[in-house]
């Protein structure tokens, strides 16, 4: 092969491996949409929409605790598309969002390493984020931070302040609770531009007004200040919800991002090129994250990925091979992006009908028993299933579900010992005034209220309906 094509296969290929890493990311949406918040957050789109307002709806009678939406924008947007479209929709607004997820890591990437090296780490990071990636409101977050990120690599560089994100904060205050994270990479930035000691007082100033802003902006969002205190309510019941307790570090997702972790810092001792307090705090907050919880993973994998690129980056650029410079994507990059797309929205367009007609993980064949009993009345149900029958059910009263902020964390805990058969548990569930039950067919909870004389009205997909005799 003569240089001058091997030199444009070089150039080439990271393109090609940039739209299979697309293509075989938006191919996670050709399956049934199963994630058991999905049901909840279309109740949730629902009922805003509904009432055309943001405040808290009511939900079920057994919340007892003060709450506010904190993604309304997202929710709205799918019971919109559920309502035109059906589940097939939900499932190709999933597609296109993983894949635009996937375009704005690798641009991010693209600010601090050219092609090749900004496409190896965001191939790298799918296996952090492939796992987070799930059919939620969350996938907006995953778009933001890394333009957040971003645009304060590139203010370190230049020490310009970039207004736009106070408007970007406040829209994301609209859509996930992750909002304060790029809030906080925000004072990160202005932590490191003051440490590097390059800008003036007049540029600090500047800076911490734009930090402080696009954290008080959000106080101006619709739903009101209560979305400031939302994204910290779950350390009230963070222990009965597995996102949120600290992840198995072999796991994939973990061992993915210590993996981007380690490779950095090795690069970065044997080089000693391109590291600034920024890109300092990146890593030791991606250290941070990786260890705090299973939901915070691909946070870690977003915030580490243009810091290994620009190390990897700096590691091959001493050699011949045209690896091309870090910045703006280019006029090859998107027509390749563009392509793909295109052909990602066919695929989606051929597949999703057949893949995604109807919800997975839900016990489908016991909806028409539900729909006979008696409206207003209080289901106790696995986990898991408190979303279903909120979406599938409304005129029911779920015990408990995965929206978790409307419940105390005393009610967590009556949950779990009604769950697990704890001391007083049957006079507690009656207590309550629930009248049916949506659990597991071989848990112990099934079989200890048929022993009480609940009667089995049905099963499916592992799960049992038992109501309560008489």
């Amino acid at each position: 092969m003569d240089e001058g094509r091997g030199d444009r296969l070089v150039r080439w290929a990271p393109l090609g491996l940039l739209s299979v890493c697309l293509l075989w990311i938006t191919s996670k949406a050709f399956a049934r949409i199963s994630d058991p918040d999905d049901w909840w957050h279309l109740r949730l789109g629902n009922d805003l929409l509904h009432r055309h307002s943001l405040p808290a709806p009511p939900w079920s009678s057994y919340a007892d605790q003060g709450w506010v939406p904190t993604e309304p924008v997202p929710e709205m947007v799918a019971a919109l598309v559920q309502r035109g479209l059906g589940y097939p929709g939900l499932a190709a607004l999933f597609g296109v969002s993983l894949f635009v997820v996937t375009v704005a890591v690798y641009a991010l990437n693209r600010q601090l390493a050219g092609p090749l090296a900004a496409v190896a780490v965001t191939a790298l990071a799918l296996l952090p984020l492939y796992g987070s990636m799930t059919s939620r409101p969350q996938l907006v977050s995953f778009v933001f931070l890394p333009v957040f990120i971003g645009a304060w690599i590139r203010t370190e560089q230049d020490l310009q302040p970039r207004w736009w994100l106070v408007a970007l904060a406040w829209l994301w205050s609209l859509c996930h609770g992750f909002w304060f994270i790029g809030v906080a990479y925000g004072f990160a930035g202005l932590v490191a531009v003051a440490v590097g000691r390059r800008a003036s007082g007049r540029q600090l100033a500047r800076l911490a007004a734009l930090a402080v802003t696009t954290f008080a902006v959000v106080l101006l969002n619709p739903v009101g200040p209560g979305v400031l205190e939302a994204p910290f309510r779950v350390n009230d019941t963070a222990r009965y919800i597995t996102e949120w307790q600290h992840p198995d570090p072999l796991a994939p997702g973990p061992l993915g991002a210590w993996l981007m972790i380690g490779v950095t810092l090795v690069v970065w001792v044997s080089r000693r090129r391109g590291v600034t307090p920024l890109r300092v705090l990146l890593v030791v907050s991606a250290v941070f994250w990786t260890w705090y919880a299973e939901r915070t993973v691909i946070v870690a994998a977003i915030a580490i990925a243009p810091v290994l690129a620009g190390a990897l980056h700096a590691a091959i650029q001493p050699t011949t091979t045209p690896v091309g410079e870090p910045g703006r994507l280019g006029r090859p990059e998107w027509k390749v992006i563009g392509a793909t797309f295109a052909l990602a929205v066919v695929g989606l367009a051929v597949a999703v009908p057949h893949t995604s007609r109807e919800p997975g993980a839900v016990p489908l064949a016991l909806d028409s028993q539900l729909d006979r009993v008696r409206p207003g009345s209080g289901v106790v149900s696995a986990y898991v299933l408190g979303g279903w029958i909120a979406w599938r059910h409304p005129d029911l009263h779920q015990y408990i579900d995965g929206l978790a902020t409307p419940y105390s964390r005393r009610h967590y805990e009556d949950f779990f010992r009604i769950e697990n058969q704890g001391t007083g548990w049957y006079r507690l569930l009656l207590d309550s005034g629930v009248s049916a039950a949506l659990v597991e067919s071989d848990s112990t909870l099934a079989g200890a209220l048929e022993d009480r004389g609940w009667v089995r009205r049905g099963t499916s997909e592992g799960y049992v309906l038992l109501t309560r005799s008489g």
